[in-house]
């Protein structure tokens, strides 16, 4: 309501129709057959092969190298961005500090479970 509205007291407030649409129930969708499954497996088996391609020739570049390793006391994935030059690491993910915590982690849960029982 406008200020001239409420001073004069013409309060008609005007309407407008709300279009109804009808409710189409969705229909689920199918199963994705075992076959098709294994066709993307295989086609992100490609794309993650030319992904990684792309980055090797970015990392060439600008002389950086690209390690991926497992941490063997925690298990997690190590991803470092190394100069190719010094081999000092640019980058790591996850970062030292956490993978220090994770091997800690591990260590103290080997101390509450008992696996000989």
């Amino acid at each position: 309501m406008s200020v001239e509205t409420i001073a004069t007291g013409n309060t008609s407030p005007v309407l407008t129709a709300v279009e109804a649409r009808p409710v189409v129930p969705q229909q689920p969708t199918p199963p994705v057959p075992a076959v098709a499954q294994a066709d993307t497996a295989v086609v992100k088996e490609d794309e993650l092969a030319k992904s990684l391609e792309q980055i090797q020739v970015m990392m060439d570049l600008r002389n950086r190298a690209v390690e991926f390793t497992t941490d063997d006391v925690s298990g997690a994935q190590v991803v470092k961005v190394v100069d190719a030059n010094s081999g000092d690491v640019i980058r790591q993910m996850p970062a030292e500090e956490l993978l220090s915590f994770m091997r800690n982690l591990t260590r103290m849960l080997g101390t509450f479970i008992d696996k000989s029982t």
